[in-house]
């Protein structure tokens, strides 16, 4: 007689209970928030509606993928192997600029005007330089390579020393450009030059001294409450979550929208006034 074996019923384990975020629900029941994940309407309601900024944002998130994917390319190459791994183009740089060095060499003593002028021109190169550093590689290379907040503690060091740094440059320029046009006699003066250099330093005085610290404590705040919920971690885009439902969160969050859109304005009017400039003493230097 044969008998079957019957294979004991397997049983599955009941899913692990999420113990609720103690932070959440003491806000919820301090500012008497009621939530509900499956009303559809309620998140429709109050879903993130992307601006200009979170738009130009994902826009330059693909330029540079496609810049990193290109670098990428290049860095396979044989020339890119040669020029970053043998000291030899190094050594060919270096006599090149020996040469340069000498064929520019004075004929006489620097005067007055010269030095002047050294100023005025090494100002508004430093100043761009520093412009198209901080806005245009290092803040988007370290957004989407960084976590969020770990990006925000990075920005927070460096915007006020950043500010404060354009503006004493930017008033070197500025002077530096006067003292040059005094000792000239105001010949061939430039008024335009001369408007957009002040421009350039009242632009980013105002921020430094106005604007850098309400949005420094604003994002404090905000960040805080981020924490609190658990997020923060993303990297290169912002995920609400349950503080959508929050009016205290998104009131924080549209102020330190506020400050950080304007700060971005008066960034990008400061960075086309010094590349203007720079169009103005490379016309100087054709004449």
């Amino acid at each position: 007689m044969c008998v079957r074996d019957i294979a004991p019923a397997v049983v599955e384990a009941p899913p692990p209970k999420t113990r609720p975020n103690r932070s959440i629900e003491r806000m919820k029941l301090k500012h008497n928030i009621v939530t509900d994940p499956t009303d559809e309407e309620k998140l429709r309601e109050v879903a993130y509606q992307p601006d200009l900024l979170a738009v130009s944002t994902q826009y330059t998130k693909l330029g540079y993928d496609l810049m990193k994917q290109a670098a990428h390319r290049i860095q396979e190459t044989k020339t890119y192997v040669v020029l970053t791994r043998c000291t030899q183009p190094f050594h060919v740089a270096l006599a090149a600029l020996v040469l340069l060095a000498w064929l520019a060499r004075p004929g006489a003593a620097v005067g007055t005007a010269r030095g002047w002028r050294a100023l005025y021109v090494a100002a508004v190169a430093t100043h761009l330089g520093a412009q198209v550093w901080m806005t245009l590689i290092s803040g988007v290379v370290l957004y989407f390579s960084l976590p969020r907040h770990e990006f925000g503690r990075v920005q927070a060091v460096l915007f006020p020393v950043y500010f404060a740094f354009n503006a004493g440059v930017s008033l070197l320029a500025l002077l530096g450009y006067l003292q040059l046009q005094c000792v000239t006699g105001f010949q061939r003066t430039s008024w335009v030059q001369l408007a957009l250099l002040l421009s350039v330093f009242s632009i980013e005085a105002y921020v430094r001294l106005y604007l850098v610290k309400p949005m420094l404590r604003a994002k404090h705040v905000k960040t805080q409450m981020e924490e609190s919920a658990g997020g923060g971690q993303e990297v290169g885009r912002l995920v609400l979550g349950e503080l959508a439902h929050c009016p205290l969160y998104m009131r924080e969050l549209k102020t330190f929208r506020a400050f950080h859109s304007s700060i971005a304005m008066g960034t990008m009017l400061a960075l086309g006034c010094s590349i203007y400039s720079t169009m103005i003493i490379v016309d100087s230097m054709c004449h």
